[in-house]
């Protein structure tokens, strides 16, 4: 990196912007400084990539944590330990767990980014007049482990969301989140990770085609860095047996991730809350 830019972005041209922010054009020093740095919102990579990376390193990980347990299993478990176990077993339980009926396969489902959109709703007033703000982006990504005839064993996967491609109506606006709320015009924040612990409070037993079932999910939802557990309320559909779709939403207070609305002329009383909501499409395979 040279130590006349960083990031593409000319330290001559910040230090301008800073220097007119200083004197009697702040305004115009920080709104300039904002759209420099807000940056174009061109992914750096797709959200099935990142998936893919992070899955990668995930199965290392796990690799490498399975070999050390083995290794410490095969010194400390003897041989006697594992013929009492099974001598422990008598017939008349192993044949109890014959009797008892496999338990069914789960299937997968993956979100399908083109059919899905991951989006935040909130309210301020824009130039006097109370205003709806939405941002929507459809680089949103994730599996779903659908079990059919028992949804409390499903489970789902890291859900990932690129925030760099979240765009609203208003070009400035856009600006701003990348370069100073979500600050996604930097790498190391470009994605929001929601991963789900827990499903819970399931509307119904089963599910067959065409029915729908509420549950809630359950997760540490990852925004700018800042980890907080989050409860999304889902409605999913079963298509087919191929396809799923439904939602989920939440609603959040933004400050509990550390993230702060600019001062910014023409813009106030922003609401201290957001909801987040995520519109999806999934297929097996």
């Amino acid at each position: 990196m040279s130590n006349e830019s960083r990031r593409g972005i000319p330290y001559l041209l910040v230090l301008l912007l800073l220097l007119i922010a200083a004197g009697g054009g702040a305004a115009a020093g920080i709104l300039g400084y904002i759209w420099i740095t807000g940056g174009s919102g061109e992914a750096s990579l797709s959200v099935e990539d990142a998936l893919a990376t992070l899955e990668a390193s995930e199965d290392t990980m796990a690799d490498a944590v399975g070999t050390a347990i083995v290794d410490v299993a095969n010194t400390v478990i003897a041989d006697a330990v594992a013929v009492a176990l099974a001598e422990a077993v008598d017939s008349s339980v192993a044949a109890a767990m014959e009797a008892v009926a496999p338990a069914s396969e789960p299937s997968e489902f993956n979100i399908v980014a083109d059919e899905s959109l991951a989006s935040f709703t909130l309210e301020e007033d824009l130039r006097g007049v109370r205003t709806t703000v939405i941002g929507s982006t459809n680089e949103v990504g994730g599996s779903i482990m659908v079990d059919l005839a028992n949804p409390a064993n499903s489970t789902i996967g890291t859900i990932l969301i690129n925030a760099r491609t979240l765009e609203t109506d208003n070009s400035f606006r856009n600006r701003a989140l990348r370069s100073q709320i979500l600050k996604s015009a930097r790498d190391e924040f470009e994605f929001i990770v929601f991963e789900p612990r827990a499903l819970g409070n399931f509307s119904a037993d089963s599910v067959a085609a065409g029915e729908t079932i509420n549950f809630d999910i359950t997760g540490d939802l990852t925004v700018v860095g800042v980890t907080r557990e989050a409860t999304f309320s889902a409605e999913v559909t079963l298509d087919s047996e191929t396809q799923i779709s439904g939602s989920a939403s939440v609603n959040l207070l933004y400050a509990d991730f550390g993230l702060v609305i600019p001062d910014v002329p023409s813009v106030a009383n922003v609401t201290d809350d957001v909801d987040l909501q995520i519109d999806f499409v999934a297929r097996a395979g």
